[in-house]
C-alpha cells in the first residue's frame, strides 16, 4: 500500500479527550448534549419538592420528611441585626402602592433571566469555550445540589410567606408585577403558575442570587473591562430585585453567593485535576 493509500490517522489527543471530539451531530443534537447534565438539577428539584412536600404552608405537618421545620423569623431577624430593619419590608414601603411601575417592569425583566441564564451559557460554554465546558457543568451542580441541599436541612419562609403568617410587616410577592407595565399580562400569569408549583419554603439560600453571580465569575477570565461592569451590575440587580420583590431576605441573598463561590472553587478544582492528570494520549 502507498503512503497516499495508508488513512491519515488522527492525533491520539482527539481520540480521547471528549472536549475536542470530532462528532458527526448537527448543532441541535449538540446543544442537547451540552444540556443533558443540567437534567441532574431537575432530578434534584423533584427529589426537594417530595421531601419538602408535608411541610405544607397552611395546615400541613410541622416538619419536611427529614424531620426539619419551617424557619419563619430567624432569617427576618438576621437582616434586622445587620441593616436595623427588614429590608424587603423597607423597600415595599416605599415603593409599592399597588400599581405596575417602570422599575417593577426591570425588576421582572431581571427575575426570569434566572430561568434562561443557565442553559444559556451551558450552551456557550459548549460551542465557544469548550475547554472550560466540564469547568461550567462543575460549578453549576456542585452550586444547585448544594443550594438543594439547604433547602432541605434548613427549610426557611420567604418574605412573602413570613408576612402571610404575620410575623414580619406588610410584603407582597411582586416578581411579576412589572409585566402588567410591560403590557404583557400573559407572562405575568406564566409566572405566578410557576411560582405556584414550585418549593415555598426554598429561599435559604437564594440560587437566583447564586446563578447570577456564578455566571459573572465564570465569564471573568473570558470577557473584556466592560462586559465585567455588565456581569457586576447583573448580580447586583438580580440581589435588589429579589430583595424588593419580597422573593428572599438579604442573608438568603448572601448565602445564595456563597454557594456560587463553592461552585466556582469546585469548576476550578476539576480543571486543575485534569490538568495534572493529562489524558492518555494527550500533551504531557
Amino acid at each position: 500500500m502507498t503512503a497516499e493509500a495508508r488513512p491519515r490517522a488522527r492525533p491520539l489527543a482527539q481520540d480521547h479527550d471528549p472536549d475536542h471530539r470530532e462528532t458527526r451531530h448537527g448543532p441541535v443534537a449538540q446543544l442537547l448534549i451540552a444540556w443533558s447534565p443540567l437534567s441532574t438539577i431537575l432530578v434534584a428539584y423533584w427529589v426537594a419538592q417530595w421531601v419538602t412536600a408535608p411541610l405544607g404552608t397552611g395546615d400541613g405537618a410541622a416538619t419536611n420528611r427529614l424531620g426539619a421545620p419551617l424557619h419563619v423569623l430567624a432569617p427576618a431577624r438576621a437582616d434586622e441585626t445587620i441593616f436595623g430593619t427588614v429590608p424587603t419590608v423597607w423597600l415595599q414601603a416605599r415603593l409599592v402602592d399597588g400599581a405596575p411601575h417602570w422599575y417593577d417592569a426591570v425588576a421582572a425583566l431581571v427575575y426570569v433571566t434566572h430561568f434562561v441564564s443557565i442553559p444559556l451559557l451551558t450552551a456557550v460554554a459548549w460551542f465557544r469555550l469548550r475547554d472550560r465546558f466540564r469547568e461550567w457543568v462543575a460549578a453549576v451542580l456542585t452550586m444547585t445540589l448544594v443550594g438543594i441541599a439547604g433547602y432541605l436541612a434548613y427549610p426557611a419562609a420567604p418574605p412573602w410567606l413570613a408576612a402571610q403568617q404575620g410575623s414580619i410587616g406588610a410584603v407582597s410577592r411582586i416578581s411579576g408585577l412589572g409585566w402588567e407595565w410591560l403590557h404583557l399580562d400573559v407572562v405575568a400569569r406564566l409566572t405566578e403558575l410557576g411560582q405556584d408549583g414550585s418549593n415555598p419554603v426554598a429561599a435559604m439560600p437564594s440560587l437566583h442570587a447564586g446563578a447570577a453571580l456564578l455566571v459573572a465569575l465564570f465569564l471573568w477570565p473570558s470577557v473584556s473591562r466592560v462586559a465585567r461592569l455588565l456581569l457586576v451590575a447583573y448580580a447586583l440587580a438580580m440581589a435588589v430585585t429579589l430583595v424588593h420583590t419580597g422573593e428572599h431576605y438579604v442573608v438568603d441573598v448572601l448565602a445564595g453567593w456563597l454557594v456560587a463561590v463553592l461552585g466556582v472553587a469546585a469548576g476550578r478544582a476539576v480543571t486543575s485535576h485534569r490538568s495534572s492528570h493529562p489524558t492518555r494520549g494527550g500533551p504531557a
